[in-house]
């Protein structure tokens, strides 16, 4: 199975993209939410879980909108209040890429537990079981040749706490916590417990 769908229908579910100045960036970007259309055993990208987990109410779309959306917005507030310059080309793209692998984590499961939603049921696949989530992002911005690809692959595998790499970069800040509002937004609506209250220190 797969998800027919093209490089128009790619743009319109991330508007931002247009914000995107370097073109290769831009397309590159879109090429890889193609390539995982072709390769996710799902249908529809509208019936992506976000997780399988507090969140599996939540669509993979809705989530990589919002955080695309609450990180621009931050980047907006921080340089007029602060004057902070960030790299929207990088910001952008990370952020509609940071969840990338997501389409291959998980698989339908038909006659599987209820989700709580629309959503139809779902299970984690082997790909899901044994990638740390993250690395394959990366290695499609390297495959690509994208442009910035080892900050954008850096990006990528630092947003997630699943990784032992931290990332230092202001975009990469607006990224993590983007990431961390959105997905708290979802188990909240869930009735979980947010990822804010178990916050640990390293």
């Amino acid at each position: 199975m797969a998800i027919q769908t093209n490089a128009d229908e790619i743009r319109a579910l991330f508007p931002e993209l247009e914000h995107i100045e370097d073109p290769k960036l831009r397309d590159g970007v879109v090429d890889i939410w193609l390539d995982l259309a072709a390769e996710t055993a799902w249908e529809r990208f509208e019936d992506i879980p976000k997780n399988l987990k507090d969140e599996k109410h939540m669509t993979l779309i809705g989530h990589v909108q919002g955080v695309t959306s609450i990180a621009v917005a931050m980047a907006d507030l921080v340089e007029k209040l602060h004057g902070v310059e960030v790299d929207r080309d990088l910001l952008i793209a990370s952020c509609v890429l940071h969840d990338i692998s997501k389409p291959l984590e998980s698989e339908p499961n038909p006659g599987g537990p209820p989700t709580g939603s629309s959503l139809p049921p779902a299970k984690i696949t082997e790909f899901g079981a044994k990638i740390q989530h993250g690395v394959y992002g990366a290695h499609k911005i390297w495959e690509k040749g994208l442009p910035k690809a080892l900050e954008l692959a850096h990006l990528v595998i630092t947003h997630t706490r699943a990784s032992n790499t931290r990332s230092k970069s202001y975009e990469a800040a607006l990224l993590f916590y983007a990431d961390w509002v959105d997905s708290d937004a979802g188990i909240v609506l869930g009735g979980g417990t947010p990822l804010a209250s178990k916050w640990v220190e390293e």
